[in-house]
C-alpha cells in the first residue's frame, strides 16, 4: 500500500471490511504521512460537527423548497409491540386467575346485617309524624 488517501474517510465512516481495516492500521503504525492524515481528517470531521445547524430562508434554494421529506421515526411498531405485551399480560391473568364465588343476598346479610346491627350509629330510623288532630277538624 503506497498511501491509505480514501481508505482513511472509507474507515472513519466504518465501510471498510476486516482485512482492509488491519492492512490499513499496518500500514499508518509505518506511515507518519497517513498518521497525521488520519488525525487532521477526524479533526477537521468533529470540527464540522460542532458547527450549528442554520435553517435556510425560503426562496434562496428553489429546488429544496419544492419537496420537504420530512425525516419519520419508527415509533409506531413499538408502540404497537408494547400494546400487544400489555394485551398479552391481561389475558393471560383472565385465564390463570380463578372466578370469585357468588354470594347469595342471605349470606350478605348474615356477614354485613350484625356488624350493621351493633353499630351504634345504626339504629332504628325515627319517623315523625305530624300531629293531625286539630287540622282534619
Amino acid at each position: 500500500m503506497s498511501h491509505a488517501g480514501d481508505l482513511i474517510s472509507a474507515y472513519l465512516d466504518g465501510e471498510l471490511t476486516r482485512p482492509e481495516i488491519e492492512q490499513l492500521k499496518a500500514h499508518l503504525s509505518s506511515c507518519g504521512r497517513c498518521a497525521a492524515e488520519i488525525q487532521e481528517v477526524q479533526l477537521v470531521r468533529s470540527a464540522v460537527r460542532s458547527l450549528p445547524m442554520l435553517e435556510l430562508p425560503a426562496g434562496l434554494v428553489p429546488e429544496a423548497d419544492a419537496e420537504m421529506v420530512p425525516l419519520r421515526r419508527n415509533k409506531g411498531f413499538w408502540v404497537g409491540a408494547a400494546a400487544a405485551v400489555v394485551a398479552l399480560v391481561i389475558a393471560v391473568a383472565a385465564l390463570v386467575t380463578p372466578s370469585s364465588p357468588s354470594i347469595a343476598i342471605d349470606e350478605l346479610n348474615s356477614r354485613y346485617g350484625a356488624r350493621a346491627s351493633l353499630d351504634p350509629a345504626f339504629g332504628p330510623a325515627k319517623v315523625v309524624v305530624p300531629d293531625l288532630e286539630g287540622v282534619l277538624d
